[in-house]
């Protein structure tokens, strides 16, 4: 179950970006169909721990809204495939919004014949407008599992202090993109409750080029970049 927030912790910080499709309305993901986002994940020691690509399937447009249907296939250090499956990402009057609870794994969350599953969740909200000093709104998600009206299982994943920190030049091997730097923390409670803090280096058009994660000392512990696009 540890390995349902591992994935859900990495799609919520990695799946950003911002690309005009109405002028009512700016997504921050690729509204383009057959775009492609290729993303490495590190240890703080620079070995690759794992990739994830993502692949624009469909658009649908409205007057204030949009959406698109994501397919998105996660890799292990080796290539293994080791979670594939389809999303959904929306824009509503000029605010993005991902709905958390399309990144919980399928296979994980399956349970047993009589097993309840219920999920409760707060959506991550991207407004389009980004400056230094904004706070954004935080989210969570809440699975709780039983059988019988008897609870075996609680595990919470809280994302808060979202805040936008400024603008730096960040490189990866996609390219140079002028980013806006976002910084939260994350709470993970379960059997222990963990704390983590976060940062997000955000590219109009392109989306998270490298994301960072720190442990509760500050100490580095892992980071995300942006290792190739095709398509935006």
């Amino acid at each position: 179950m540890k390995s349902i927030f591992k994935t859900l912790l990495f799609a919520a910080v990695a799946l950003t970006t911002q690309h005009v499709y109405s002028q009512s309305c700016e997504a921050f993901y690729p509204m383009k169909t057959g775009s492609v986002i290729e993303t490495e994940t590190f240890s703080a020691k620079n070995k690759l721990t794992g990739s994830n690509k993502q692949t624009i399937l469909d658009l649908t447009t409205g007057a204030n809204s949009a959406s698109v249907k994501v397919k998105s296939e996660a890799f292990d250090a080796k290539g293994k495939e080791l979670t594939s499956q389809e999303l959904v990402m929306k824009c509503e009057n000029g605010v993005f919004i991902m709905d958390m609870k399309n990144f919980l794994d399928p296979k994980a969350m399956g349970g047993g014949k009589d097993m309840e599953v219920k999920v409760d969740a707060q959506d991550m909200e991207y407004p389009q407008s980004l400056s230094a000093g904004m706070t954004l709104k935080d989210a969570s998600i809440k699975i709780t599992m039983g059988s019988g009206g008897m609870t075996f299982m609680s595990m919470e994943t809280r994302i808060f202090n979202r805040k936008v920190e400024g603008i730096e030049s960040i490189t990866t091997p996609a390219g140079t993109y002028e980013c806006y730097k976002l910084s939260y923390d994350c709470e993970i409670k379960s059997i222990v409750k963990a704390t983590v803090k976060g940062v997000q280096y955000v590219a109009k058009g392109v989306g998270v080029v490298r994301s960072e994660t720190y442990d509760k000392n500050g100490k580095l512990t892992d980071y995300t970049i942006i290792a190739k696009t095709s398509g935006l």
